[in-house]
């Protein structure tokens, strides 16, 4: 993270492109904390010959998928349309469109996220089992635990269906922010609703709390999302996040900002109430997260215990502390089950 902050600057520093082991480094690892496109658009005036021509391959396959998800975007919210199902484009193609010039520098997304209200769940279901996508788990049990329903495809991106916005059962219910959308249009002519300028920033803010603040990306695209907007937008978010009690992570946030970007975060003269755990929320914490975050593979059970403990120091009240503990007993018996049912699907795979 020290070697690729600096070139996510404005303007980039781009220093370390003289430092040939730390360079290689950069290019090795920007893929991984998801700023591979915006490093190379970065370092492009300012490298070799042959340097620009990976950054030329980097650009154009992310170009290339950028235009991609746009087309399977279109064939997604196209098949919900025919149900008359209102359905919220959630981050993907076209937020790099309203905040990145040009677009696909924003990180490739590998699948899409769209807002369905909940009461259109079964249905929005429905219309996509008919064009080829097949659920992961049970609406039922995903209602119990989660915040959005997965469905999967044999060649085409994943789709995740949201019913909150994020958080899992503590997150918002998406319902009220179809009432403050926004319009785009995909280059087919097909009509999308995307959130409200607020509301957007709203959504990053708690994806970058529930991505547990270790993801460069996420901290990079809500400093660039933020900055985008008027002051006014900023307030709305910054007071939404607050009326929904998720003080914790907008306190946390000041603290990843000012650590990774050397600047602040929350305006002096909006207020955040303090949590009833605000002294644990400092710089130690955050360097906790990002510890946590470097975890390669499957995560043992002690790492999703620590996981689970660093979201909980981030809790507004002890009501929500207590409703976290609650859904952590939840997941886990949610989990037990997808991992005997793995178990019992491969042994019946072995003995046939």
């Amino acid at each position: 993270m020290d070697l690729l902050t600096p070139l996510l600057a404005d303007p980039p520093d781009v220093s370390v492109i003289g430092d040939e082991p730390a360079w290689l480094n950069v290019k090795r690892n920007a893929g991984d904390y998801g700023v591979l496109a915006i490093v190379a658009n970065a370092v492009r005036p300012h490298v070799s010959l042959q340097e620009r021509a990976w950054c030329d391959r980097i650009l154009t396959q992310s170009w290339a998928h950028h235009e991609g998800m746009l087309r399977q975007l279109d064939f997604v919210i196209a098949a919900l349309g025919e149900r008359r199902i209102p359905a919220i484009s959630l981050k993907g193609p076209l937020l790099a469109q309203r905040y990145y010039e040009p677009p696909y520098l924003r990180k490739s997304a590998t699948d899409l996220d769209i807002a369905v209200a909940e009461n259109n769940l079964a249905a929005a279901c429905d219309a996509l089992i008919r064009i080829g996508y097949e659920l992961e788990f049970p609406i039922a049990e995903v209602l119990a635990v989660s915040h959005h329903v997965t469905l999967r495809h044999s060649f085409r991106p994943r789709v995740e269906l949201h019913f909150r916005l994020s958080h899992q059962k503590q997150g918002i219910r998406v319902e009220e922010f179809f009432e403050r959308v926004e319009h785009r249009f995909l280059p087919s002519g097909l009509e999308v609703m995307v959130l409200g300028a607020a509301d957007q920033l709203l959504h990053l803010i708690l994806h970058l709390g529930h991505s547990r603040f270790g993801t460069l990306f996420n901290l990079y695209e809500v400093r660039r999302a933020f900055r985008a907007e008027p002051p006014d937008v900023r307030t709305e978010a910054i007071a939404r996040a607050v009326g929904h009690h998720f003080c914790g992570t907008l306190r946390m946030t000041e603290i990843a900002m000012r650590t990774r970007f050397g600047e602040p975060f929350l305006p002096s003269d909006i207020p955040v109430p303090a949590t009833w755990l605000n002294w644990r929320i400092d710089e130690r914490l955050y360097y906790g997260f990002e510890r946590w975050s470097v975890q390669h593979g499957d995560l043992t059970p002690g790492a999703r215990l620590w996981g689970r403990w660093l979201e909980f120091q981030l809790t507004d009240r002890p009501v929500e502390a207590i409703r976290s503990l609650t859904l952590l007993a939840g997941t886990a018996r949610f989990q037990l089950r997808v991992r005997k049912g793995s178990c019992s699907q491969n042994s019946g795979n072995r003995v046939g």
